[in-house]
């Protein structure tokens, strides 16, 4: 049945302050710890507690890596969550003064309407309740934890039979949902400030000036105005900084120190809040916290991989399909696109079942943004968030074989120390051009007649569209080394300059077209499920052993002032690009009917500072690397 979810994690203990109750929920299940107690409207809409596996078995919201969520559609239960009401055991307040309710929660949708849910209080054992929080959601999917510290007020204050209880209407919306975890009360100290988290860039260029900046809670229970902040990496860096942080708000605090390291590094960070307000913490156990941050020795450029999770069967699936052309023809060098099909004919199990999407179309972006929006403007947003970023190394990719048999071997080049490493490679072979005579290749279409505006030609075509008129393309039809990666395809510690290789075998079904077949080669973090870096290329036997990125050039100097040279080897014509990191090109050159080492200089003045990427293509193949204008 679909409930709401109690996730449990772990809570801070032995603080110096008065704490009146801690639940993390952790080995609650299947019943609700001693003393809470929950209701519904309807029998079967209660809150439900457990761990993720319970959750999903549920049907609703499976942790993925214990900060995101996936959710899953139970279109079976259909239960009626009005009026969800979670209760705390009775609490004795006496002698306590300000009390703050402190917990975690997560309730964004992106399906349905946007619905609050409120945290009343009571002081005489139930028979009356005061609304003391009411939170509405923004509607946007952003499936990630966030933390509440909500003021009980005053007539909490020393009162003997305090409760409190969450109440969530649904209003018979499927979709939407709440989650509750770490449930503190507790009269905070004067001067409590919490280290929430630590934001700094994974992966930069050696010698790159970055910020460190800790996200900080006041939880206590004066304004905070001053911070002092270590960052400590072997070496300690205590400033004072001035903030203005209320009590119960949060802030964002730049440390006035910049990080810069000469060489390529991994370092830990640990970041600690060491005074506020010039005074020791009321509760030094959340004052601290760490974070890797590695230095790149040379620069690296990211693909960004978005698998679109679509159907025959979806009448809104085309708006997927005119999104992931518009991107492949607006960012070619640095788009990847995989339809991931559900419930058709074209349907690989192993892959849609790791998908877990909720509704269609929906993508995973880099497997980072989960059940994410499709549409042409969110794809270019997601692909301009995420294409900018550091990443650890360059994949490439080489096809051979003949006939049905296909050899792809495929590399990630590392430019960084990775101590811990926990990465693998896979490939994933999707096919174009794909098309079927059965009634399953029928493509639903809502946008037919134009009632829901303009959508790529859609609109003048009939709902379905006969399977005669359809041509599927980028269409996920194998997984090789699973979803997850080849285990033991990467080392478990990596150097800088290693390069990490490992061949798959690929058999050609004779119903695929095999001139019509891409590798997507990707470079997957295994502990957050991530993809790191992605490249493909064309399996289609007249293009083996064609790389993506085998065009042997140089670029310098890097990073550039002035001036960006390009030498490369050159036989026949061969052109020259820089383009931002959004794939718009700025300058183009060409050297025709060129042989041997060739050098083009682009001038630079006038380029804003930042990384720009140089493309070289020759003979159908293409290669580009990253370079920076100072």
């Amino acid at each position: 049945m679909k409930k709401l979810l109690l996730c449990g994690s772990l809570l801070f203990a032995g603080a110096a302050f008065s704490q009146v109750l801690s639940e993390d929920f952790e080995g609650a299940t299947p019943a609700l710890p001693t003393g809470w107690t929950s209701s519904a409207a309807t029998a079967g809409g209660e809150f439900y507690t457990g761990d993720a596996g319970d959750a999903n078995a549920a049907a609703y919201w499976p942790v993925i890596g214990g900060t995101t969520f996936a959710m899953a559609n139970d279109d079976v239960c259909n239960c009626d969550m009005t009026n969800a009401i979670l209760t705390t055991p009775s609490m004795d307040l006496s002698g306590v003064s300000g009390a703050v309710l402190i917990y975690d929660f997560v309730d964004d949708m992106s399906y349905g309407p946007s619905l609050p849910h409120d945290v009343e209080l009571s002081t005489d054992g139930g028979a009356s309740w005061t609304n003391v929080y009411s939170h509405n959601t923004d509607n946007q999917g952003n499936l990630s934890w966030a933390t509440n510290t909500v003021s009980l007020g005053a007539e909490a204050d020393g009162a003997s039979d305090v409760q409190v209880r969450w109440i969530y209407n649904d209003n018979g919306t499927w979709a939407t949902g709440l989650a509750i975890d770490n449930v503190v009360v507790k009269e905070p100290a004067q001067n409590d400030a919490e280290l929430t988290g630590i934001t700094i860039d994974r992966y930069v260029l050696a010698n790159s000036n970055t910020t460190l900046t800790a996200e900080v809670t006041n939880v206590g229970a004066n304004a905070i105005t001053m911070l002092e902040i270590d960052w400590n990496d072997g070496t300690n860096h205590a400033e004072s900084v001035s903030v203005n942080i209320a009590p119960g708000a949060s802030a964002s605090v730049a440390h006035p120190t910049i990080v810069n390291y000469a060489a390529a590094v991994e370092k830990n960070i640990s970041v600690t809040i060491n005074t506020v307000n010039g005074a020791v913490d009321g509760d030094p156990s959340n004052n601290s916290g760490s974070a890797l941050h590695n230095t790149l020795s040379q620069q690296t450029s990211k693909a960004v991989v978005i698998e679109e999770g679509t159907g025959t069967w979806c009448g809104w699936c085309p708006r997927g399909a005119v999104a992931m052309d518009y991107m492949i023809e607006t960012y070619p060098t640095n788009f990847i696109g995989v339809a991931v099909h559900n419930g058709d004919p074209m349907t690989v199990q192993e892959y849609d079942g790791n998908m877990n999407l909720s509704g269609y179309p929906s993508a995973n972006v880099d497997r980072a943004i989960l059940g994410a929006s499709v549409s042409q403007g969110f794809f270019e947003q997601y692909y301009n968030e995420r294409v900018a970023l550091g990443v650890p190394a360059n994949v490439s990719v080489t096809a051979s074989g003949s006939g049905a048999n296909v050899t792809i071997d495929a590399s990630a080049s590392f430019y960084t120390p990775v101590a811990s490493a926990n990465f693998r490679l896979a490939v994933v072979i999707t096919e174009d051009g794909v098309t079927g005579t059965g009634s399953g290749y029928n493509q639903a279409n809502y946008y037919s007649g134009g009632g829901q505006g303009n959508m790529g030609g859609y609109e003048s075509l009939p709902d379905p569209v006969p399977a005669a008129d359809m041509v599927y393309d980028h269409v996920g039809r194998a997984l090789l080394g699973g979803f997850n990666g080849q285990p033991g395809s990467v080392p478990g510690s990596i150097t800088d300059g290693q390069v990490a290789s490992y061949s798959f075998n690929y058999s050609v079904p004779s119903s695929s077209d095999r001139n019509n077949m891409h590798a997507v080669v990707m470079l997957i973090n295994s502990t957050t499920g991530e993809i790191v870096n992605a490249s493909q290329i064309s399996i289609a036997e007249e293009a083996s052993v064609l790389d993506l990125n085998t065009v042997d050039f140089n670029v310098y100097p890097n990073p550039a002032s002035d001036a960006v040279n390009v030498s490369f080897e050159a036989i026949g014509e061969t052109s020259v690009s820089i383009m931002d990191l959004q794939g718009r090109i700025l300058a183009t050159q060409f050297a025709s009917s060129a042989n041997g080492t060739q050098v083009i200089t682009f001038a630079t003045e006038g380029f804003a500072k930042g990384t720009y990427v140089v493309s070289v293509k020759a003979n159908g193949l293409t290669s580009n690397t990253n370079v920076v204008i100072k």
